[in-house]
């Protein structure tokens, strides 16, 4: 699986909406009128949901006369959390080395005290009317 693919399915599992839809198929396939019930959600906003799993391989959808009926596809989910030799054999960072030359910083002076800023006083001040005009009538 391509890491597009792998964040594909990470970014759908995201939300946990659709974390708590994967939960519940993974119990066995489903309806959507089904899901919405067991969640307390819209059947629309099931649809919306599902149609991301979708686009990411997670669920399968299916017609069964008038119900669409999702199953998971684990596999795509295995597939998902494998990152090949991440996993299997950690390995220590690379540190990359300059040609001999050691990275040395030079210490600044010390940093003078902010100046100290006048007291402001808790009045404001009155600001000029000049955008009101009086009316000739």
């Amino acid at each position: 699986m391509s890491p597009e693919e792998r964040a594909k399915v990470f970014k759908a599992l995201a939300d946990p909406r659709r974390v708590e839809i994967v939960e519940l198929l993974a119990q066995g396939a489903r309806c959507g009128t089904s899901l919405a019930e067991s969640l307390g959600i819209s059947v629309a906003l099931v649809c919306h949901h599902w149609e991301v799993l979708v686009d990411a391989g997670i669920l399968k959808k299916e017609r069964q006369g008038q119900l669409r009926v999702c199953t998971l596809d684990p596999q795509r989910l295995r597939d998902a959390m494998n990152m090949g030799a991440a996993w299997d054999q950690p390995q220590a960072p690379a540190i990359a080395k300059a040609s001999g030359a050691k990275n040395v910083r030079a210490k600044s002076a010390p940093k003078a005290a902010p100046a100290a800023q006048p007291a402001r006083s808790s009045a404001k001040k009155a600001k000029p009317l000049a955008h009101v005009r009086s009316r000739a009538t």
